[in-house]
């Protein structure tokens, strides 16, 4: 295929290539959700062919699994789970559902949406309807402006402020659940699979990760990073921080919790920044850990207004990590720890650093605004009010990307 060198060309193919791109994302989408129909549809003949007494375990409905398993090429077992899935969508998230046919949220979005759910302790289908009802309004419209792996954390917000008492207690009992297993691969190699609390996960990543980037060798970050676990797991001497994780812990997290929680007069989930809910015991534990407390001041919406500290730059930092949580680029969920503060317009250009011109970048988006950047491959950045960033393609594209919400109000 013989490519055309004429600038102008040049840019409208792209523009169409990337039309076209988008156009088969809604003609996919709308095809899942099809798949999505049939699975009900099948689903529910199978229930009247088989009686009100048919349970998932009847040999009636392994049968049907391992029919469509087979067909599908995929494991029975994960043919169960987009059955259940399908019946979730049709009967319970119907929003959802019709917002997959439109092409506005992918497959992975529906998912997330229905494995992010609150379940309600009410066996009236009234009661639980209007809590299914009352978290899908507020997750849908933001599942379709980002990427599922953001809608995730946003609806186990959404669905700890809807049912803190149950999200509480769920986080509890699976704690209960921690464990390592293994689980080999191929060719000598094997995995090491740590369950545990997704705090501890993330502190481990991120130091692991730091670690890794104080190498310098030709070995990649995921080589240093294992390596690294490995040698602590293998030489580190346990006896003198067994039982006493947190007092170990010095993560570079946020985590946002309420005063009154902090306080112990409720045990309202607290928030890990970028990630989702945590329980409240980890987040006092942490607190009385920390040397220092930043108290944010939000406005009605729940955005971050300011911090309750002195010196202008450290204030700024902590408003910006605070704000922007992770990568402001559309999608990016980098963390601000591994970010940069970038001046929305440049320095050199006049732009001003205050906080309408500052925002967090990952390294690897960070690039794609510099000047020395060819112009046909650079973006440009505004910030809007409120810290709304709106992203220019070099096509001329706009994306808009919003500020987390710090609390829901449901």
């Amino acid at each position: 295929m013989q490519l055309r060198t004429d600038p102008l060309v040049a840019d409208d193919r792209r523009a169409a290539l990337l039309d076209e791109w988008g156009d088969l994302g809604g003609q996919i989408a709308e095809l899942e959700a099809r798949r999505v129909e049939v699975l009900a549809e099948r689903n529910e003949l199978q229930r009247h062919e088989a009686g009100e007494g048919i349970t998932y375990s009847s040999m009636a409905q392994r049968s049907m699994f391992a029919e469509f398993a087979a067909a599908g090429h995929v494991s029975p077992s994960t043919m169960e789970q987009q059955f259940c899935m399908a019946v979730a969508l049709s009967s319970d998230f119907r929003g959802t559902l019709q917002a997959l046919r439109e092409g506005r949220i992918s497959r992975r979005h529906a998912e997330v949406i229905v494995q992010a759910a609150p379940q309600s302790e009410s066996d009236a289908a009234d009661g639980g309807a209007t809590l299914i009802a009352a978290y899908e309004h507020d997750v849908l419209p933001y599942a379709c402006t980002t990427t599922a792996a953001r809608t995730r954390v946003h609806a186990l917000a959404v669905a700890a402020a809807l049912r803190p008492v149950s999200m509480e207690e769920a986080h509890r009992e699976a704690f209960e659940e921690r464990e390592v297993t293994t689980r080999p691969t191929a060719d000598g190699l094997a995995q090491l699979i740590l369950t545990t609390s997704e705090l501890f996960i993330n502190a481990i990543m991120d130091r692991a990760s730091a670690a890794a980037r104080a190498m310098d060798d030709t070995r990649t970050m995921n080589q240093r990073r294992a390596d690294f676990i490995t040698d602590l797991l293998l030489t580190a001497d346990p006896t003198a921080t067994i039982g006493t994780i947190m007092e170990a812990l010095r993560p570079v997290v946020q985590v946002t919790v309420a005063a009154n929680t902090l306080a112990g007069r409720d045990d309202k989930m607290a928030q890990l920044d970028g990630v989702g809910p945590i329980h409240p015991d980890l987040a006092r534990d942490l607190a009385g850990q920390a040397s220092s407390f930043t108290r944010l001041f939000l406005d009605p919406a729940g955005m971050v207004t300011g911090v309750d500290t002195y010196v202008p730059s450290s204030r700024m930092k902590k408003y910006l990590r605070a704000r922007d949580q992770h990568c402001r680029f559309p999608g990016c969920r980098a963390k601000t720890a591994r970010c940069q503060i970038d001046h929305n317009e440049d320095w050199a250009l006049g732009g001003k650093t205050e906080l309408g011109n500052l925002a967090d970048f990952c390294t690897s988006h960070h690039p794609l605004k510099h000047p020395d950047v060819d112009e046909r491959y650079r973006w440009t950045v505004r910030q809007e009010p409120e810290g709304t960033l709106v992203w220019t393609s070099p096509l001329g594209r706009e994306y808009t990307d919003y500020p987390e919400p710090r609390v829901m109000f449901i």
